[in-house]
């Protein structure tokens, strides 16, 4: 017999063992969690593999047809994989393990196979496991490009419907929740970053496990929202998804939105919040962080800022004493207790009792009372 023929003949024998070839796959791939967890059925595994197996020992024989027949069904499974979700990663080992499979196969001592033979035709069956590999991985990923650009456009779509001035009704959001993928009833983070770090989310949102929540954003002029269902259980305690996503960004994190219908609000709070950041801010800010100077500042853009009340009552003291005044009123504030203001101040108690007394005298509000304490805050603390 010729090489050639004798090639043909070992991979004709090896073309009639396909069912223990694909047993023999699956037995390897399914302990891999990442397979095993990719979705697929064990159905759809086997039929698949029996069709590579098949495809790559018809092309082994150097044909053209052969090769061409396998480069299609290549296309055909790397398409098929994409809309199924398989991770990329997952399907790349499977392909690996093909060569490995059908090599073992080919080199099985029950064949009898010539050493040197098997030596001259590994590059070729190299060349066909990579030929297949490459057409699958190429059609995946074009795929893939299409079915991510398509649901952008959509989630883009709905989520302009959400945010519209026009608020939406109940049936437009429960419709817009079930676009989304997501329960129109579970909470839902919801930030705003600055313009320039979108380009860091999104390029983390890119690399994240396939299989983690969905997460939305969306540009907003000078700020891009970022939106995804919750996984901690308090309003400004980050997951751990959650703060690698955010990490080195400065975020603005708005009280958790109760299911869809809280979004806009949500949106209007993180926007807030963002805006009244300084210049250079960077972490993590909520509600509670911003709504000192949140407040001061949309009190004073209507001219109604309470220091306008206070500082015009303490006109009536000195420049000294006012200064005193101010200094046991803020370290109070600051520090809600007596003996710690007293401690800060490097002075006795009753020297500090007696400089809110005066403080009180002067502008009536009793720093002891909260309603007084919340007003005085605001117009010196903020």
């Amino acid at each position: 017999m010729t090489e050639d023929e004798q090639w043909q003949a070992l991979v004709d024998a090896v073309g009639r063992q396909l069912p223990s070839l694909v047993e023999n796959f699956l037995t390897r791939i399914l302990p891999d969690p990442a397979y095993a967890d990719s979705g697929l059925t064990l159905e759809d595994l086997r039929g698949s593999s029996l069709s590579s197996f098949a495809a790559m020992l018809s092309a082994l024989g150097g044909h053209a047809p052969d090769i061409d027949a396998l480069s299609v069904f290549a296309s055909e499974l790397g398409a098929r994989r994409a809309r199924q979700g398989v991770p990329l990663d997952s399907l790349v080992r499977a392909i690996r393990l093909d060569f490995s499979v059908l090599w073992d196969a080919l080199s099985a001592p029950g064949l009898g196979a010539d050493p040197s033979l098997l030596v001259r035709k590994a590059e070729v069956v190299w060349a066909i496991v990579d030929r297949f590999a490459a057409c699958v991985q190429e059609k995946y990923l074009a795929k893939l490009g299409e079915i991510e650009g398509a649901d952008a456009d959509l989630q883009q779509q709905y989520l302009t419907q959400l945010l519209a001035p026009a608020e939406p009704s109940a049936a437009d959001l429960s419709r817009i929740a079930g676009a989304l993928r997501i329960d129109a009833k579970e909470a839902l983070l919801v930030a705003a970053i600055d313009r320039n770090d979108s380009l860091i989310i999104k390029r983390r949102l890119r690399a994240r496990p396939p299989r983690d929540l969905p997460v939305f954003t969306y540009d907003q002029g000078h700020h891009t929202l970022v939106i995804r269902p919750r996984t901690a259980s308090s309003d400004e305690r980050l997951s751990f998804q959650e703060a690698v996503l955010f990490d080195d960004v400065a975020v603005a994190l708005a009280p958790h939105a109760k299911g869809i219908a809280g979004v806009r609000t949500a949106v209007s709070a993180a926007r807030e919040i963002m805006r009244d950041l300084p210049m250079g801010s960077k972490g993590v800010f909520t509600l509670r962080d911003r709504w000192l100077s949140i407040t001061a500042h949309r009190l004073s853009q209507v001219g109604c800022h309470p220091g306008r009340l206070i500082y015009a009552a303490l006109d009536r003291c000195s420049d000294s004493e006012r200064e005193r005044l101010l200094e046991a009123a803020h370290t109070f504030l600051e520090l809600g207790s007596l003996v710690a203001t007293a401690d800060r101040l490097a002075c006795h108690r009753n020297t500090v009792v007696n400089r809110l007394a005066a403080f009180e005298g002067y502008t009536g509000l009793d720093l002891q009372k909260p309603r007084d304490s919340a007003l005085a805050l605001l117009a010196i603390g903020g």
